[in-house]
């Protein structure tokens, strides 16, 4: 029996090594180097602020400052709480998140059955009314101001977190858009099956198409979530009593009071970086429990198009 000679291919790294030696090719080299630099850029004011907060004033205010604390104190934490002037710290964060939550869910429930309905229902004018919903995604807020403040003042909804959880989802154009293209992705022949088998509209939302946009409406959530836990001149706005405050203008309005505090050691430029530190935390919170889903309701839908 004769041996059939083989070229035997080179060997190549295993594991580890083998995504190192790919990664080391010029082109990946170039893009890897390249995102490394944007992420640095993007992730040196976060890092800058949580090292600030772990900072005293001493050090904050080196002629040759550290990223890197060099006695790191919580003692900017302990101030920001302890104060008599911000007492109300855990009362805004509580604030801000009821109103957050109370607004996700009103805007999950109303974008995803205006998503369905823009994607499988016909009706007359049902391009027209969605194109003239996305456009409403280029016009601030801010233009419309006084008209939010007379509109919630007549409705008796101003000082009112109510106000705020009913105001913040109507706008929906994202959140519709991104629902809209999540149920274009969902097959048409599991929605003829189920027809056939006599289901309604209301069953073919709620058990077909629903359970298949799970993703985009974990992006709609997050969304949200930024956008009214971040929120400041609307509820300022619409805001006047300080128990009623969010946290976005309790930090704002921490900068005054530490202002006041020159002489003490830990007061100051620290605080204000470990408030903006507090005040972040639940956003990353949010982002890193349903990052998954992020991911799969971007792939799904908006990204398909």
């Amino acid at each position: 029996m004769t041996a059939v000679s083989r070229s035997i291919p080179p060997r190549r790294p295993a594991g580890l090594f083998r995504i190192i030696w790919r990664n080391l090719r010029p082109g990946a080299l170039f893009i890897n180097i390249s995102l490394i630099i944007i992420c640095a850029i993007c992730l040196l004011p976060v890092i800058w602020t949580i090292s600030s907060s772990l900072k005293n004033r001493h050090e904050l205010y080196m002629t040759t400052p550290s990223l890197i604390p060099k006695e790191p104190t919580l003692a900017n934490y302990e101030w920001m709480f302890t104060r008599a002037d911000m007492s109300r710290l855990p009362l805004n964060l509580w604030n801000s998140f009821k109103v957050s939550m109370g607004s996700v869910i009103i805007q999950c429930i109303s974008a995803s059955m205006a998503g369905f309905a823009f994607a499988r229902l016909k009706f007359r004018g049902r391009d027209l009314l969605f194109y003239l919903l996305i456009i409403l995604m280029f016009i601030p807020r801010a233009g419309g101001l006084m008209a939010i403040y007379e509109l919630m003042e007549f409705l008796g909804l101003r000082n009112n977190h109510l106000g705020l959880m009913l105001l913040f989802p109507s706008a929906i154009s994202v959140a519709l858009f991104i629902m809209r293209q999540n149920f274009l992705s969902v097959p048409r022949e599991l929605e003829d099956a189920a027809l056939i088998d006599g289901a309604g509209t209301w069953r073919l939302f709620w058990h077909v198409d629903l359970p298949f946009v799970q993703g985009g409406v974990a992006v709609v959530a997050i969304f949200e979530f930024i956008y009214v836990w971040g929120e400041y001149l609307i509820t300022l706005t619409l805001i006047d009593f300080p128990e009623l405050e969010t946290v976005s203008i309790a930090v704002t309005k921490l900068r005054g009071w530490s202002a006041h505090f020159t002489s003490d050691i830990l007061a100051g430029y620290g605080t204000e970086c470990a408030a903006y530190v507090t005040a972040m935390l639940p956003v990353i919170l949010v982002f890193v429990l349903l990052q998954k889903w992020f991911v799969r309701g971007l792939s799904e839908g908006v990204l398909k198009m």
